[in-house]
C-alpha cells in the first residue's frame, strides 16, 4: 500500500490526523518556496566540498571522516559496472557535548534557502523544548538528528525505528528514496533481542515469523516530498538514485505520556543523553529516569495550557 500523500493540510490537522493517530504521510507541497538548487551535488561540492563529513554504514555504525566533495565523487555518479554505493553520508547537527565533525555552520549558511515546512508544529514540542512558548524553526534552532543526508545510488538505511519514541520527517531535495514501513504492532516480528530484521535478507532463523509478514507502505519518496515516519514506525529506506534529503526529530507535547513509558521501560536507553542535551537550559544532565518523568509529567500540564 502507498503512503497517503496531501497537500494543503493544516496544522492543526497533521497532529490530529497523523501525530495523535500516529499515521506516516507524504506532503506534496511543503516544500514549495525552498530554494532546491542549493541541494544539488553540483552546488554542496562548490559550497562546501572541503567540509569533513560523517560516512556511515546501512547500521549507522560511523565508517570514516572524509570530505564531502571525496564522498560524493567517490558514490554518486555511478554506473552499472561499479555497482551500488555501500556507504552512507549522515552529516549531522550537534547532538551532544562532544567536538566533532558537526555541520552547524553549514546549517548556518543554507537557512535562507528553506524554511519550517507550514504544516509541523514549531510550538508545544517537548523535544527540543519550547521553553516560554517560544517558536523554534527548523532553519533556526537545533534538532534531535537534524542533518543533511547524501546517498549515492543503492546505499542504504537498514530497518530501525527512531529514538526515545520521537517522530522523524525527511524533506527529499535530490533523487528518490524507496521506503519500506512496518507498523509498532509488528515488532516481534521485525526485532529479536535488540536487532532488527534485514527485510531483503532476511535471517528466517532468528526472525520466523517474518515469511508472513509484509510493510504496511512501500512507496518511493521523489524531490518535493515530505513524509512523516510517526513515533515507533519501522521504517528500510534504500536510495534508488544518488540523494540528498534533510531530516530531523521531534516530539509534540500529546506524546508525553508515551515518552514518560518509554524512559520507565527503557531507564537506561543511551539515547536519552541525546534527549537531555535539547532540554539542558531546563534540566541537568544527570537527571535519573524517575526525574526525567517527573520533569516531563509537570510540563504536560503547563503544555496543556498552551495547547488550550
Amino acid at each position: 500500500m502507498k503512503v497517503p500523500r496531501v497537500k494543503s493540510i493544516s496544522e492543526e490537522s497533521f497532529i490530529e490526523n497523523y501525530i495523535v493517530e500516529n499515521t506516516p504521510v507524504i506532503v506534496t507541497d511543503g516544500m514549495e518556496n525552498w530554494d532546491m538548487e542549493k541541494f544539488t551535488p553540483e552546488y554542496l561540492i562548490k559550497e562546501f566540498g572541503d567540509e569533513k563529513v560523517q560516512v556511515y554504514n546501512d547500521l549507522f555504525d560511523l565508517q570514516t571522516v572524509q570530505s564531502l566533495e571525496k564522498y560524493i565523487n567517490t558514490n554518486f555518479f555511478r554506473s552499472e559496472a561499479d555497482g551500488p554505493a555501500k556507504q552512507y553520508m549522515r552529516w549531522y547537527t550537534k547532538l551532544k557535548e562532544v567536538e566533532f565533525y558537526w555541520s552547524d555552520s553549514v546549517f548556518d549558511r543554507l537557512k535562507n534557502a528553506w524554511s519550517q515546512p507550514y504544516f509541523i508544529p514549531d510550538t508545544s514540542l517537548v523535544i527540543p523544548s519550547n521553553k516560554n512558548a517560544e517558536k523554534r524553526t527548523i532553519n533556526e534552532y537545533g534538532y534531535p538528528y537534524k542533518g543533511l543526508f547524501i546517498s549515492g545510488k543503492g546505499s542504504r538505511t537498514r530497518l530501525h525505528k527512531d529514538p526515545f519514541v520521537s517522530n522523524a520527517v525527511l524533506c527529499q531535495f535530490h533523487g528518490q528514496k524507496e521506503i519500506f514501513l512496518y507498523s509498532p504492532k509488528k515488532e516481534q516480528d521485525v526485532m529479536s533481542k535488540g536487532a532488527f530484521v534485514d527485510v531483503k535478507n532476511p535471517d528466517h532463523i532468528k526472525f520466523p515469523n517474518f515469511s508472513n509478514i509484509t510493510p504496511d507502505y512501500e512507496d518511493v519518496l521523489s524531490p518535493g516530498e515530505i513524509i512523516l515516519f510517526p513515533s515507533g514506525w519501522f521504517h528500510d529506506v534504500t536510495s534508488v538514485s544518488d540523494s540528498i534529503s534533510i531530516t530531523w526529530n521531534f516530539l509534540h507535547a500529546t506524546q508525553i505520556d508515551k515518552l514518560c513509558k518509554h524512559i520507565k521501560n527503557n531507564p537506561e536507553d543511551d539515547q536519552l543523553e541525546i534527549a537531555r542535551f535539547f532540554l539542558k537550559d531546563e534540566i541537568s544532565k544527570e537527571m535519573k529516569a524517575e526525574e526525567l518523568i517527573m520533569f516531563f509529567k509537570n510540563k504536560f500540564e503547563a503544555q496543556n495550557v498552551v495547547l488550550g
